[in-house]
């Protein structure tokens, strides 16, 4: 029809036109629908027969193809307007019926129950008018009953479908006020127009020098607006897809390529007699699209869960009969690579909202559970390899409790970038050259071969990257990154991690469905690299342990920048059972960066008295608890090429620049809490697992089944050596002892001999564990720079300050060891704090639970100085830079101690400490290692400790100065803060003696059935807990409609108060489990235990544990209040603790003292010194010398009671002088207020 004055403004709404006018087809339709029974072969009618009867009929009327020129007529314009247009795939019927009958079960069922019910109440209510009702008469009546509820089933079955039609719909896609333009013009008609405008809308993809022929080329500006786009599956309440508002504009061409000779097949025409059958021929080319189109929607909503695989299967199956895969014999290209050979060009979205929903049930009927991802305001541009989003994005969780629609993210002004890099045998972007084959004419090469016609186009793997970036907003301050979450909220979405990473049953495949191809592939299983870059300009964290927010903590943090790459592997599984090869990630690297950051507690609960009832309407306490300015983590892949050394860098690198903390009451009250909090969720998540009760194996140190036949043959070679008296009496070290043991009868005195070169640091057992050569792998390397941390005591209200210029622990792995004929895997930690200085208050202050009011050390003060230059006031008034030094403007005490400000004095200087730690693992099997170390003689093993894990704490020279305020605050942060035990860990404790000593007389099968009962009763209990959870989650929906509403609110309270009470109850129960399950596990390892006890008596009791504590030089100045004038020096030498644990539960203490000495400072003193040795042994070297020595052995414990089996004190003769001045001062310095009594 010719064009009129709606077309002509129809067309001036699209640019760049050269033809104002142009001829017009318009359709309009009320409704249109396509239904596609189930079953039905619409491929092979419409695309096979019906196809070739319309190129039969141009054959037979010798209709040739035009020449596609810019003289050619141009087609009209084509207008189509559409109220409502539906698609709709059919289900299956039986499934239809299996789904009803399943419902009609379950009604029935509960109808029953209500039958019976009423049953039950009128015999009851007969029983007591007569008593005499026989049991006969009973029984028969419930059956009876049963009879009737099997009538009334097939009653209602048979009257299932008459009062309405069966549901047939597997899918629907519904549209609603369709207006469809496509506009054609002379400026991109013809070949050579449409070929330029296709080499503009990709132009990644190489075109041929030769050109291309086309059969079928077509190019339309295009414009669409759809009201409604719904696409339904089955009669789920939740829709996968949801557009409302589509407006859609842009340039789309059309190309189908001409087929090559191969790419031709025939097929053939049945036509009845007396006429013969024709055979036609048919290309094999797909038609191509190139595009570029815009979509404006005003809300586009998609869901996605497990619970909907088996009919998104169904759904593609039935797609084969719309739509018939390729002829083609090559295997099937995944859906990624189908989209990259048929759509080209740029896709532009630009949405209000844009939802996605993870659903988190496996109930495909559930509304209530899932994640809602949410984009506001996006923009995604889409181009071939990349796509990029802008927006801002929301997370909310959606669930049936009190948690239900909580923003556990928000994002906004976010920037995404998605990059592909498709791996390809050719280039990935090469779609010309990519020609299909017909059936019965696959090459001859590759007959012997799988023929595969997209083998250079087809993707190996894929290399991914994704982008996060935010950029700083003027609009507020405070819309920065947030992520907010619970500890049900973290739970929940672990649940959802592994509903989502489950892997799909197979729908209708196999032999008996005729249907054996192969499964598709995943597009997580593709991937080859994926590589994550995160930059946040800020961001910010918020955890509380319930929605009652009583403890909590937030995370304020500055720039944080991430890097990182994965690298994915499939390895196959050989165990003789047919598996899909297994994923394993591997990190290739890893980086970040975070500056200037906090992290504050939350607490709004009294530790005496907690009652959350009461948390809604109290105010929340937030105090400091650490900040950083820098933190730097590096992660490395270590390469098995390469030898590793000293110099090798660690696989991990921490570095923390200007750490402070504060470890405070308050603080400690809040962590412990979120601590103990996560701990009773592993533990009644593992109390209920199958595992909880399984009996285990206790395994001995024996040499593992898999070993060398060298280790065999030496192993062999031990056990036919002599016994171990003979082999005791002829060596070297036996030898030795009788010739010491002669010497001693004849010659009382005793001289020990010089040993020169070695030191006591050098001779302790974790120093010389840590410093052995075979270092395999630097795997852990922490670095604090200028740290400082504050701890404030309970009752005391000044504090202190520790700080370091530079810690170091480094973390190793080394060459398994040889330990009892078994190979165990050794780790070592190294750390080293470089001049450590404590700072502690010189006066008591006021008292302040806050940590507002600290007074933190600048880098002058933290930092170690070569050189002492007076630069500051201090530094001129007070001692320096030295031990007793002040930190302030003003030194020593004032008359107003309220005005008075802070002062900080260093009553520890500079120093020096270094710990060793060397662990031994697990038995390791030595056919699994690539070298196995030889094993030790038989001497090296009798005269050395071989796989002792052994802790060693090393301090070189210590220079203390307190007052004593100072010391008191000191013993306030040790006895109240460091070794604290929580009330109810010590109740707790004492239940689980009491409860050893009540099963001691039970066996094994006598525990088992309680502890399976309580869990039980506890499985029960959580389920009621759910049950209320979901009801109050009702009530709750009903208060916010109804919020005047009186019932509902005194309701809701109701179901508040069940839920803390089954909380606290189940709190309670669990740790009973937990108690139980551990005596029950210590019931079954005391026998093997006792036979372990009885074998290492027989070849003799080992190290299993040893601790070790140094200190080289120590001296602590004793000084008056002001901090400055002293009392009392004290110096210590060569002072060594160690602990031993033997393989028997036995235990030996040794303490020993080189060197004290004690001075008094006091004036006019008669006596200077007060202690210190009478006299020096001068043939012992200073660094050997012992003054104080004192040995204790104790024995494995006998019904929870410690035994001391043996107690040494050996002391050298010691000066003492002492005046009443002194002691005076003495008691005064550590017992404050108690110095006027007598």
């Amino acid at each position: 029809m010719p064009g009129n004055e709606q077309h002509l403004l129809c067309r001036q709404g699209f640019d760049e036109l050269e033809l104002p006018n142009n001829r017009l087809l318009s359709i309009h339709f009320d409704a249109v629908k396509f239904v596609f029974p189930y079953q039905y072969n619409f491929a092979e009618a419409f695309s096979e027969e019906f196809i070739n009867i319309i190129k039969w009929l141009k054959i037979l009327h010798k209709k040739k193809k035009v020449p596609f020129t810019l003289e050619s007529k141009l087609p009209p314009d084509l207008h189509i307007v559409c109220k409502v247009w539906t698609i709709e795939l059919e289900d299956d019927p039986f499934e239809v019926k299996l789904r009803d009958n399943c419902e009609l079960l379950e009604d029935e069922y509960h109808e029953s129950l209500k039958r019976k019910r009423m049953l039950d109440e009128k015999i009851e209510s007969f029983r007591r008018t007569n008593l005499l009702l026989p049991s006969e008469k009973i029984n028969l009546l419930y059956s009876k009953l049963a009879k009737k509820n099997a009538e009334i089933y097939i009653q209602r079955s048979q009257q299932l479908y008459q009062k309405g039609s069966m549901r047939t719909s597997l899918c629907t896609w519904t549209l609603e006020d369709v207006d469809i333009l496509a506009i054609a013009d002379t400026s991109y008609h013809g070949t050579e127009r449409v070929v330029n405008r296709m080499k503009l809308l990709d132009p990644e993809s190489p075109h041929p020098e030769e050109g291309l022929e086309f059969t079928t080329l077509w190019a339309r500006k295009v414009r669409c607006s759809v009201t409604s786009w719904v696409w339904q599956m089955r009669d789920f309440p939740q829709v996968p897809l949801n557009i409302r508002e589509l407006n859609l504009w842009g340039f789309l061409i059309g190309a189908e390529q001409e087929a090559a000779p191969r790419a031709k097949r025939t097929s053939v025409v049945q036509i009845d007699q007396p006429w013969s059958d024709f055979t036609v021929e048919r290309s094999m080319p797909s038609l191509k699209f190139y595009h570029d189109l815009t979509y404006d929607m005003e809300e586009m909503s998609m869901a996605y869960g497990p619970s909907w695989e088996p009919i998104m299967s169904q759904i593609s199956l039935a797609m084969e009969m719309v739509s018939r895969p390729s002829l083609d014999p090559s295997p099937a290209l995944p859906w990624w690579d189908k989209m990259r050979l048929l759509y080209h060009g740029r896709l532009t979205i630009i949405a209000q909202h844009l939802n996605l929903y993870l659903r988190a049930s496996l109930d495909p009927y559930n509304t209530t559970e899932h994640m809602e991802i949410s984009w506001s305001e996006v923009f995604i541009e889409w181009t071939n390899g990349k796509v990029l989003t802008k927006g801002d994005l929301d997370m909310y969780v959606h669930t049936a409790s009190k948690y239900d629609d909580i923003r556990v993210l928000h994002i906004p002004h976010l920037k995404l970038s998605v990059n592909f890099n498709w791996l390809c045998l050719g280039n990935p972007y090469d779609h010309h050259n990519v020609m299909p084959c017909a059936p019965d004419k696959v090459p001859e090469y590759s007959i012997n071969q799988e023929h595969d016609s997209y083998r250079a186009f087809r993707s190996q793997n894929l290399n991914i990257s994704y982008s996060y970036e935010t950029r700083n907003s003027n609009s507020t301050v405070d819309d920065v990154p947030t992520m907010l979450l619970y500890s049900s909220t973290l739970r929940w979405i672990e649940n959802l991690k592994m509903i989502l990473s489950g892997v799909t049953r197979l729908t209708k495949r196999g032999v008996i469905f005729n249907n054996t191809k192969p499964r598709k592939p995943q597009l997580s299983r593709h991937y080859n690299r994926l590589c994550v870059s995160l930059n946040l300009h800020k961001f910010k964290i918020i955890y509380w342990m319930s929605f009652a927010k009583q403890r909590g903590l937030e995370l304020v943090g500055g720039r944080l920048s991430l890097s990182t790459e994965h690298t994915l592997t499939l390895t196959n599984v050989n165990d003789g059972l047919k598996h899909r090869p297994r994923a394993n990630w591997n990190i290739g690297y890893l980086t970040s960066e975070l500056s200037d950051s906090e992290i504050w507690l939350y607490n709004c609960m009294d530790e005496e008295n907690e009652n959350p009832a009461k948390s809604f309407s109290e105010s929340i306490e937030r105090s400091y608890f650490l900040s950083v300015n820098r933190v730097s983590y590096g992660r490395e892949e270590i390469s098995k090429d390469v030898v590793s050394d000293e110099e090798d860098t660690p696989t991990h690198r921490l570095v923390v620049h200007g750490l402070k903390g504060a470890w405070t009451r308050h603080n400690r009250l809040v962590i412990f809490s979120l601590f103990d909090s996560y701990q009773k969720t592993i533990l009644l998540k593992k109390n209920l697992s199958t595992e909880a009760l399984r009996c285990f194996k206790v395994e001995s140190q024996n040499t593992p089944q898999k070993v060398r036949s060298q280790t065999n043959t030496s192993i062999n070679s031990a056990s036919a050596a002599p016994s171990p008296i003979s082999n005791l009496q002829s060596s070297h070290a036996a030898s030795m002892l009788q010739k010491l043991v002669a010497e001693s009868e004849a010659n009382p005195m005793v001289f020990t001999e010089e040993i020169e070169g070695t030191t006591r640091e050098q001779q302790l057992h974790g120093i010389s564990a840590c410093q052995t050569d075979d270092v395999l792998q630097k795997k852990w390397l922490i670095e604090l720079v200028n740290s400082q941390v504050m701890l404030r005591g309970c009752e005391t209200s000044g504090y202190v300050i520790v700080s370091a210029a530079k810690a170091k622990i480094l973390q190793r792995l080394h060459s398994p060891v040889w330990k009892d004929r078994s190979l165990v895997s050794k780790t070592t930690w190294v750390g080293s704090f470089e001049c450590m200085q404590y700072y502690a208050t010189v006066d008591a202050g006021v008292p302040s639970p806050t940590v507002d009011d600290v007074m933190w050390l600048s880098i002058d003060n933290i930092e170690e100085r070569e050189s002492m230059v007076i630069s500051d006031l201090p530094d001129l008034v007070g001692s320096g830079h030295s031990v007793g030094g002040v930190v302030s403007s003003t030194v020593g005490a004032v008359s107003d101690s309220e005005s008075a400000p802070t002062q900080l004095q260093r009553i520890v200087s500079r120093c020096g400490c270094q710990f060793f730690y060397a662990s031994y693992g697990e038995n390791m099997d030595p056919s699994n290692l690539e070298e196995v170390p030889p094993l030790p003689e038989d001497s090296d093993l009798w005269e050395q400790e071989v796989g002792v894990d052994c802790f060693t704490l090393t301090h070189h020279d210590l220079d203390m100065c307190t007052n004593s305020l100072q010391y008191a605050m000191i013993l306030d942060l040790v006895n109240n803060l460091l070794l604290y035990v929580e009330p109810r860990k010590k109740e707790a404790t004492n239940k689980l003696q009491y409860m050893r000593f009540q099963l001691q007389l039970c066996s094994v099968e006598d525990q088992r059935g309680p502890i399976l009962q309580l869990q039980e009763n506890i499985r029960s209990l959580v389920a009621n807990l759910r049950r209320f959870e979901k009801e109050a989650y009702v009530v709750h929906k009903l208060v916010l409609e109804n919020p005047d509403n009186a019932d509902y609110l005194e309701e809701l309270q109701m179901l508040d108060n069940k839920i803390y009470e089954h909380k606290e109850k189940l709190n309670s129960m669990n740790e009973e489990l937990t108690m139980m399950i551990s005596c029950f596990k210590e019931t079954q390892i005391i026998a093997s235990r006792s036979r372990q006890r009885a074998s290492s008596q027989e070849k003799g009791v080992s190290s299993a544990r040893r601790s070790e504590v140094c200190f080289k030089h120590a001296q602590w100045r004793l000084t008056d209040a002001d901090g400055q004038l002293g009392i009392s020096d004290l110096v210590l030498s060569n002072f060594l603790y160690s602990k031993v644990t033997k393989t028997d539960d036995s235990v030996e203490h040794l303490l020993e003292v080189g060197y004290i000495k004690m001075t008094n400072l006091l004036p006019n003193q008669t006596y200077k010194i007060v202690l210190q040795p009478t006299e020096l042994q001068t043939k012992i070297p200073l660094d050997r010398q012992c003054l104080l020595r004192i040995f204790c052995r104790e024995r494995a414990p006998v019904g929870g009671i410690s035994i001391k089996e043996h107690l040494e004190v050996n002391v050298v003769p010691i000066t003492i002088g002492l005046t009443e001045a002194f002691y005076r001062a003495m008691l005064k310095f550590f017992f404050p207020g108690r110095e006027g009594k007598n």
